[in-house]
């Protein structure tokens, strides 16, 4: 009896002993840890296809782990800005069903976005419903496109700039767009760096002279071969084409061909920039009469500058293969034509105030002066009246 009585004793110390083990060491080796989640029962997921996305892809979610069934709402974030909103279904399986998708649109800026899935289904329970259950973070790389300056005059040239397109060898389009029309198209392929090109393959638009005034919009594409193509970017820029920033422009050609002169031409070049010198003032004597709003004085004065530009093309002709060699005879032309068309140009856009009529041509000009001749008037009286008149 008493030796039974010590079996038993030593069975419940030994019994003991192994409790107080597995309370110390509950993942060993005696008494394996069991899980305290019902099979099944593990916490929503939430993933996207890809880590990074460009404009016109499309973020796909899924995940698993959801309430067969049940009813959430998925938000897509960034920079405390909502981006999208999105309602679904958990499958059977408590899966995420298909189409579950946000597209990537033109508009949004670059950056980080969390996507985050909230709790719908049961409204009448303040401990679930809208609570955040899942979130997943991916990133965004939204092409931009600026230009140098935001106004030019006729005849600058507009350097485009942006970044954020597909790096390393992608074909894009950029359209410019004034109201309905396209303008232009310039194709560009993207840097290593994801960037539009500058130095030598830098992406520019001169703007013609006969640009009409006005704000212009440029568009970029993904070039596609006969669609236009997703719209990436865009932005806008003024020009100015006014009867000022026209004369501009002339300007500006006139110091060119003055310059062409002095380092080509020997012997006649004084000759020559007196009539350029001519040109000019008249140049600032038709600004000063659109200032005034005097148009038909105006118009006389760039047909003036117009005869005189007629001169020196008459005076290099003749001195061609004498004191001026032929390539340089052929520039000097050239650039006086090209003077001159924008000249007509500029008078034929003019409409004068008086009566309407429209001044483009030295013969309508001729005209003017033989009405006034045949008032009476002498050369100089006339033009005092016209100048008098014209507002």
């Amino acid at each position: 009896m008493r030796r039974m009585r010590i079996v038993t004793v030593s069975l419940l110390l030994a019994a003991l002993t192994i409790l107080a083990l597995a309370q110390a060491n509950p993942g060993g080796l005696f008494f394996p840890q069991q899980s305290q989640q019902p099979v099944g029962n593990t916490d929503p997921t939430l993933s996207t296809d890809k880590e990074s996305y460009w404009v016109g892809d499309i973020v796909v979610f899924s995940g698993s782990g959801y309430s067969p069934g049940g009813t959430y709402q998925l938000n897509i974030t960034g920079d405390g800005e909502t981006y999208g909103t999105i309602s679904f279904t958990a499958t059977g399986e408590g899966k995420i069903p298909q189409g579950v998708e946000w597209p990537v649109t033109a508009g949004i800026p670059s950056g980080s976005y969390v996507a985050t899935v909230y709790n719908t289904t049961d409204p009448g329970n303040p401990e679930t419903f809208k609570k955040e259950v899942a979130s997943v973070t991916f990133e965004v790389n939204v092409p931009t496109l600026q230009t140098d300056k935001t106004e030019y005059i006729v005849e600058e040239t507009v350097v485009f700039s942006g970044k954020g397109y597909t790096p390393g060898g992608t074909s894009y389009v950029i359209k410019i767009f004034f109201g309905e029309d396209v303008l232009a198209e310039l194709s560009f392929t993207s840097s290593e760096d994801g960037s539009i090109p500058g130095g030598l393959e830098e992406v520019n638009w001169t703007i013609p002279f006969d640009a009409p005034d006005g704000t212009y919009v440029a568009k970029a594409f993904n070039a596609t071969r006969g669609e236009e193509g997703t719209l990436l970017a865009w932005t806008e820029f003024r020009v100015n084409a006014s009867m000022e920033a026209r004369a501009e422009a002339i300007f500006r050609e006139l110091e060119a061909l003055n310059a062409t002169i002095k380092a080509d031409v020997e012997g006649i070049n004084v000759s020559l920039t007196q009539k350029i010198s001519m040109v000019e003032k008249k140049i600032e004597q038709f600004m000063k009469w659109v200032e005034e709003d005097k148009n038909n004085t105006a118009a006389n004065m760039l047909n003036a500058a117009v005869n005189n530009l007629k001169a020196l093309i008459h005076h290099v002709e003749a001195q061609k293969g004498k004191h001026i060699d032929e390539e340089t005879a052929n520039q000097l032309i050239a650039q006086a034509e090209e003077l001159i068309k924008k000249m007509e140009t500029t008078m034929s856009s003019m409409n004068t105030k008086g009566n309407g009529k429209q001044v483009s041509t030295q013969a309508r000009t001729q005209e003017q002066e033989m009405e006034r001749e045949g008032k009476g008037q002498g050369e100089s009286s006339g033009k005092g009246k016209a100048k008098g008149r014209s507002k």
